[in-house]
């Protein structure tokens, strides 16, 4: 393998113009191309190991993640991966499955493994051993769960206002029964969906909002539909993508013609089904900008070259149906400790 001064010889700079340039620093437009191209026709690769001792980094950031499987998970996680690998790093990822004592285990092994970050999907800043991601030595990001600790970054979505948007459009179309499948009440996430729903109907004393807990798989979507419709709804909202697809299923099963016999409107992260319903009111989250954001924010603090620690930043999701550009790109609001 070539040495970092071959690739210098090659180029024809300093070793230490090399060593700036891997360390991302800016070089003359000239130089930086002769190095890149050195690089690349040498075959160069750093010594990642050795540059962490050097640096007291070890080019790892952790990822804590409550479902593993969800879809929305799982296009975050990509888009993280794509910007921590681009800049040379590697991602520890785990899981603890709601468990806010797993939870706190998991972040001493991440800890424990030395990673220049922490990135925290759906942990509750009041659960046990949470309160000292105040005082580690490393950045801290909070996705989906809003976090006031010192050293702690909060990335959100406006779910709440999203689904008040969303209700607020069906009771303007007329509709009185609005049947809501909502998920379990014990995350923010859940929460704020439902609340979005009640703050909708709460100046419509002629509206009835008649609410199913699902447990967020199909088969409690395929039941609670059936329920709520039981009872007569003339629409019908569901909090969870993957009980919009048992909701749906229902409905097929029973020769419920969607926007004739009833109004549907769901989450949906990946737009699976944009095929097969048209005229459909769908809450996307910018799952993508969220990861890259994150990505990008935590970086910064690694490299301290971020302001405002502690801020929370909020998205809006887009609404399909209401007008929304499914395909724009979407900017946080910045909110400031």
């Amino acid at each position: 393998m070539a040495s970092i001064r071959e690739v210098a010889k090659a180029a024809g700079v300093s070793v230490g113009s090399i060593s700036r340039y891997l360390n991302g620093q800016q070089l003359k437009a000239a130089n930086m191309q002769k190095i890149k191209r050195a690089i690349d026709d040498l075959g160069y690769q750093e010594n990642i190991i050795a540059k962490g001792l050097k640096n007291n980094q070890s080019f790892a950031v952790g990822l804590l993640m409550n479902n593993l499987a969800s879809r929305l998970s799982m296009d975050i996680v990509s888009s993280i991966e794509a910007v921590m690998e681009q800049a040379g790093y590697s991602i520890l990822l785990s899981g603890f499955q709601g468990s806010s004592t797993l939870a706190a285990n998991k972040v001493d092994y991440l800890l424990s493994h030395a990673v220049d970050g922490l990135i925290l999907f759906e942990a509750d800043q009041n659960w046990p051993g949470m309160a000292r991601l105040a005082d580690v030595q490393v950045p801290v990001i909070s996705l989906n769960s809003p976090n006031g600790l010192a050293n702690v970054d909060s990335i959100l979505v406006d779910d709440r206002g999203s689904v008040r948007r969303l209700v607020q459009h069906l009771i303007a179309q007329g509709h009185r029964r609005i049947g809501v499948l909502a998920a379990p009440q014990t995350d923010y996430t859940a929460h704020e969906r439902l609340t979005g729903v009640r703050e909708a109907v709460r100046s419509h004393p002629h509206v009835e909002a008649t609410v199913y807990y699902g447990d967020y798989s199909r088969p409690s979507g395929f039941e609670g539909a059936q329920k709520l419709i039981d009872d007569h709804v003339d629409a019908l909202f569901v909090c969870n993508f993957n009980m919009a697809l048992g909701a749906l299923e229902y409905c097929n099963r029973a020769g419920i013609r969607i926007d004739q016999d009833l109004a549907f409107s769901h989450f949906d992260y990946l737009d699976e089904m944009s095929s097969l319903i048209s005229n459909r009111l769908v809450i996307q989250q910018p799952a993508k900008e969220i990861g890259k954001m994150c990505a990008e924010r935590l970086l910064s603090r690694i490299n301290h070259q971020s302001e405002n620690v502690g801020a929370t930043f909020v998205f809006d999701n887009l609404i399909v149906g209401l007008g929304d550009d499914p395909h724009a790109e979407t900017q946080p609001t910045i909110v400031t400790p």
